[in-house]
C-alpha cells in the first residue's frame, strides 16, 4: 500500500510521515518481520499494510521498571477511563479464551495518532494522566515474549521488537485491517492466561476482600478538577488504590502500615509509578480531605487508634486525662504530623465515651499541665510535640476557667 493510501486508510496526519513505514519499504531499511500469525488468530486478521515507529527501545523500559503488574494495570485503567467517558461508568470485561486474555471495552476506539508516545486527551479526572501508560505497557509484554494486539474499529495494531534479536531493539506497530468490525477496544495478551485472583485485586471495586469492608465512599472534586470523584476507606488493613487501580501494600508503598484501606482520586504517583518521599505529606493530606467529609469515618478512625493504643484515657491527678500519642510508622498515626481533619476531636471524645465532657477538653503537653488541668475541673490532652499545628484549635490550658 501507498504511503498516501496509509495515511487515508488509518487517518494518519500528515505530522506523523517520518514514523511511517510501508511494509514494503520496511525490509529495504533493514528490518525483517516475520508476519505468521498463530492459526486461530490468522483468521481474525485481514493483513498488515505499515510499521508504524513508536521511538521507544528497550533500553528505555528497562529504565522506566515496568513489570507485568503494572502493564497490565495500566492497560486496564486506560479501557476503564474510555468506559467511564463513553458510557458513565466504568465497566470493563476480562474475557479468556484459545487466544489468550482480553481486554474488552466499548469506548471510542483508538487511533494511530493516540499510540505516540506523549499524545492523549485524558481529561483531568481519569486514571490515566500521562499520555503514555498504554504504549509503555504494550511495549513491556511484548518485549517479555507476551504479544499484544488492539484491535479497534476495522483495523488491528500488532505492537512487534525489531530487531528480534538485538541488544537494544525499537519498538515498532503494525498497522492492519481486521475481519471483523469492533465497537470500542479488544486489547490482546496473545497467550497469556491471567490468574483471576491477580487480575481481581488490580480493580478496587473487583476485590473481593473489600467488598463488604467499605467504611464511607464520598465523591468531591479538586482545587485542578471540577469533576466529583469518590475516594474511599475501608475496614481492611494495609491496601492502597489509587483511583481505583492497586497500588500496593500500604507497607511497602509507603513505608507504613495502615490500619485501613484505602481508595484516593485525587492523588497521583509521579511518572515513575511509584509513591516519592516528597509525594508522602500529599498522601496524608488526601486521607485528611476524606475524614473531613465524614463523621462515621471519623469514628471508625478514632476506634481504630484506641484499639491500636495511641489514643487511650489515663489517670491523672485523681482525676482522668487523654492521651494521644500516634505511631509514626502508622500511616493512622503519621497523618497527624500533617493535619488534623475538623471534627476529629468529637469523634475522639465520642470513641473514648466523653461526649457529654467533650467541651472540657483542653491541650497540654506535660504532666504538671495534666494535673492542673484535673485540679481545675478540665480533661486535659497530651499530645506530642510533632503534631500538626492545626491541633491548636484544641483550647489550651492557659487562661482557660471553667463557667
Amino acid at each position: 500500500m501507498e504511503i498516501s493510501n496509509v495515511f487515508r486508510t488509518y487517518n494518519i496526519s500528515p505530522t506523523m510521515s517520518a514514523s511511517i513505514i510501508p511494509l514494503k519499504e520496511a525490509e529495504s531499511r533493514g528490518l525483517l518481520l516475520d508476519l505468521e500469525e498463530p492459526l486461530e488468530l490468522a483468521s481474525k486478521i485481514a493483513g498488515y499494510d505499515a510499521l508504524f515507529s513508536t521511538g521507544l527501545s528497550k533500553d528505555y523500559l528497562d529504565k522506566r521498571e515496568f513489570n507485568l503488574f503494572i502493564s497490565i494495570r495500566e492497560l486496564l485503567q486506560n479501557a476503564l477511563d474510555e468506559e467511564e467517558r463513553i458510557n458513565g461508568r466504568p465497566d470493563v470485561r476480562i474475557e479468556q479464551d484459545t487466544h489468550g486474555t482480553w481486554i474488552v471495552d466499548s469506548g471510542r476506539g483508538i487511533t494511530v495518532e493516540a499510540l505516540r508516545i506523549g499524545g492523549s486527551d485524558k481529561e483531568c479526572w481519569m486514571r490515566g494522566y500521562y499520555g503514555e501508560g498504554l504504549k509503555l505497557a504494550a511495549s513491556y509484554l511484548t518485549l517479555n515474549q507476551v504479544p499484544v494486539y488492539l484491535f479497534t474499529g476495522q483495523m488491528v495494531f500488532r505492537f512487534i521488537a525489531l530487531p528480534r534479536d538485538g541488544q537494544n531493539p525499537g519498538i515498532f506497530i503494525l498497522l492492519g485491517s481486521s475481519k471483523e468490525a469492533i465497537k470500542g477496544t479488544k486489547i490482546l495478551l496473545s497467550g497469556y492466561k491471567a490468574d483471576q485472583g491477580f487480575m481481581e485485586k488490580i480493580v478496587r471495586f473487583w476485590n473481593k476482600d473489600l467488598t463488604t469492608k467499605l467504611i464511607v465512599e464520598e465523591r468531591f472534586s479538586s482545587e485542578d478538577c471540577p469533576r466529583e470523584m469518590p475516594s474511599a476507606i475501608f475496614d481492611f488493613p494495609n491496601q492502597l488504590y489509587i483511583r481505583n487501580m492497586y497500588a500496593g501494600e500500604m507497607s511497602e508503598v509507603s513505608r507504613r502500615k495502615s490500619l485501613f484501606s484505602y481508595d484516593l482520586w485525587w492523588f497521583r504517583f509521579d511518572v515513575s509509578r511509584k509513591l516519592m518521599t516528597q509525594k508522602m505529606p500529599q498522601l496524608f493530606l488526601e486521607i485528611a480531605k476524606l475524614l473531613e467529609r465524614s463523621g462515621v469515618a471519623r469514628r471508625k478512625f478514632a476506634e481504630k487508634l484506641i484499639e491500636a493504643g495511641m489514643l487511650k484515657k489515663k489517670a491523672v491527678g485523681g482525676g482522668l486525662a487523654i492521651e494521644f500519642n500516634p505511631s509514626f510508622t502508622v500511616v493512622e498515626g503519621h497523618l497527624f504530623v500533617y493535619a488534623f481533619p475538623k471534627g476529629m476531636l468529637d469523634a475522639f471524645a465520642g470513641a473514648l465515651g466523653l461526649e457529654t465532657e467533650r467541651d472540657l477538653i483542653r491541650r497540654v503537653s506535660t504532666n504538671e499541665e495534666a494535673e492542673s488541668a484535673v485540679s481545675r475541673g478540665f480533661i486535659p490532652i497530651l499530645l506530642p510535640y510533632e503534631l500538626s499545628e492545626q491541633f491548636s484549635s484544641i483550647p489550651p490550658l492557659q487562661n482557660c476557667s471553667l463557667t
